[in-house]
């Protein structure tokens, strides 16, 4: 397949790719919203659409690229479209991971987690993301357009740092046309580890802020379900919620969720 061709094909496509882009984004955040996750503020960068990569960086990767060595560019190169969610911590990294993996509309593959890149090689500090491949378990119709099984799609996650940190260096060094100075390299490299760190700072001190009986009982969800239970209804979430736990957070343990529940039952409290 020549140059020509494979532009010919990448055009007549790109309505597919796009549609398994935006299938995948639909997914995800649905799945999040179901987990009771605000999306203003989980995710830190609003994704709407996929981002389907240009015609010349296609190109680029697939024939001129001095590191690839494509024998079928067209169908090798994966990233053709891809689907960036970026998260405050590394904990958020985990529910978006947690989600595509139980999800069965698609088949993964996890081509690159930074988590095992520290087991593989702990002394290097470099790019971080946690990047997966996505294709139909089968062939998929959405919104109109079919979609072969065969479709790849890029998801990478990242944490606000990270992110960071490759826009900054990713088009500057890894797509360079020139040789890097080993300094810029040094610098690069000194960057992520103190990224790597204020990551870790930041996962710290929340988890000492939620920490306490109400997050170590489960006393809100606890409470939620005897209120979907009694009522029927969706609980709805409000910051004055945070007023009383915190007011009566010394009254919360264990015990709390079978007194409440015992008192609804003596006295025959119905909705």
């Amino acid at each position: 397949m020549n140059e020509s061709q494979f532009i010919s094909l990448w055009s007549e496509e790109k309505p597919i790719y796009s549609a398994w882009g935006s299938f995948i984004i639909e997914e995800i955040k649905a799945a999040l919203i179901e987990q009771g996750k605000s999306l203003d503020t989980f995710l830190k960068i609003n994704i709407e659409n996929p981002r389907l990569k240009a015609d010349e960086s296609l190109l680029d990767k697939a024939f001129h690229r001095p590191n690839k060595s494509y024998t079928d560019p067209y169908y090798q190169i994966e990233d053709k479209v891809g689907v960036r969610f970026v998260v405050l911590l590394i904990e958020d990294i985990n529910a978006i991971c947690n989600v595509i993996n139980n999800n069965p509309a698609w088949q993964f593959d996890n081509c690159k987690h930074f988590i095992q890149d520290k087991f593989t090689d702990p002394l290097l500090f470099s790019y971080q993301s946690v990047h997966y491949i996505l294709r139909p378990t089968a062939e998929l119709q959405y919104k109109e357009v079919t979609i072969p099984a065969t479709t790849p799609c890029e998801v990478q996650i990242r944490t606000l740092l990270q992110h960071a940190h490759a826009e900054l260096t990713h088009d500057a060094i890894y797509k360079a046309k020139k040789e890097i100075h080993p300094e810029v390299h040094r610098t690069v490299a000194k960057s992520m580890a103190l990224i790597e760190t204020t990551d870790d700072f930041f996962s710290h001190a929340t988890k000492l802020i939620n920490h306490g009986p109400l997050q170590e009982h489960g006393i809100a969800e606890g409470l939620d379900a005897l209120y979907v239970k009694r009522t029927g209804l969706k609980p709805v979430i409000q910051k004055s919620s945070l007023i009383v736990y915190d007011t009566y957070e010394r009254f919360l343990d264990q015990h709390l969720l079978g007194l409440v529940s015992d008192f609804f039952i003596r006295a025959r409290i119905s909705f």
